[in-house]
């Protein structure tokens, strides 16, 4: 019995080092492609040691129920995995409210810094000319709707992500430039002004938390992939869990456990007798 080969996709989400400009790039599974022929009984035994061995390590987040996973489940778990990777491919990050204006200075303090400070190497400066095409039509988004929040999309965060992560300069002036984005008075060693809303810290802060929730959000859908290579194999895996945290732990354990080597012995032993 040879099972026909099945796809599914899953998202990257990229922290910074690719900038990559997708929220979602497609990967390919496989793991049904070269399953050799097993008999019903080689099968059935292979889906029980891994029903055991998962029931022991994972109960905590999951189970795999004695039932077989048939085509509805298979069909449920694929879109609960497509429907998480498109909720996210077209998610917007809100990096300033609109209250007391914090939005446009934002916006405008955004605008000064790509075009006074920003860096750019190779072919990054494409990066620069974009994001100021992009930031101008924000800029007079914020002006005529000053009741909206700045929200920007995936490649403007990792771009922003990337650009202000390291920034660099050369000499004194470059680093007086940079103090006054973070409102330094080199003088007073202090602020130039209290309570300013939008500084440079304060802005990557709020890049930075949204890419550290990235990173959550693809354990979470490495988990759903996982979900539906398994039933694909025949296993059908009830999550117990809903909140992001908890998906990341799960996903935690499973690396550290390295399930992913447990589930290609179990489900084809032959394959990894040979290794």
């Amino acid at each position: 019995m040879k099972k026909e080969k099945k796809e599914t996709k899953m998202t990257a989400i990229v922290t910074g080092e690719t900038g990559a400009e997708e929220v979602a790039k497609a990967q390919t599974a496989d793991i049904a492609a070269d399953v050799p022929e097993m008999s019903p009984e080689q099968i059935e035994f292979a889906r029980m040691t891994m029903r055991k061995e998962f029931n022991e390590r994972f109960s905590k987040w999951a189970i795999i129920e004695d039932e077989d996973a048939d085509d509805d489940f298979i069909a449920q778990t694929k879109k609960d995995l497509d429907d998480e990777v498109e909720l996210n491919k077209n998610r917007k990050f809100n990096i300033g409210g609109h209250e007391d204006g914090i939005a446009l200075r934002t916006a405008e303090f955004l605008k000064e810094w790509n075009e006074n400070f920003n860096h750019w190497e190779k072919g990054m400066w494409r990066g620069i000319i974009r994001f100021n095409i992009v930031i101008g039509d924000i800029l007079k988004d914020l002006q005529e709707n000053p009741e909206k929040d700045i929200e920007i999309d995936y490649p403007t965060l990792i771009f922003l992500y990337n650009s202000m992560m390291q920034p660099s300069g050369i000499g004194l002036e470059s680093a007086r430039l940079i103090a006054r984005f973070e409102n330094y008075n080199e003088e007073t060693d202090g602020p130039f002004e209290e309570d300013v809303p939008v500084t440079y810290s304060g802005v990557l802060e709020k890049i930075k938390h949204h890419v550290d929730g990235l990173a959550s959000v693809d354990k979470k859908i490495n988990i759903l992939h996982q979900r539906y290579n398994l039933a694909l194999a025949g296993l059908r895996m009830t999550l117990k869990i809903s909140e992001i945290e908890e998906f990341v732990e799960f996903n935690n354990a499973i690396t550290n456990a390295g399930v992913e080597q447990a589930t290609e012995e179990t489900v084809n032993p032959e394959k990894a007798e040979k290794k």
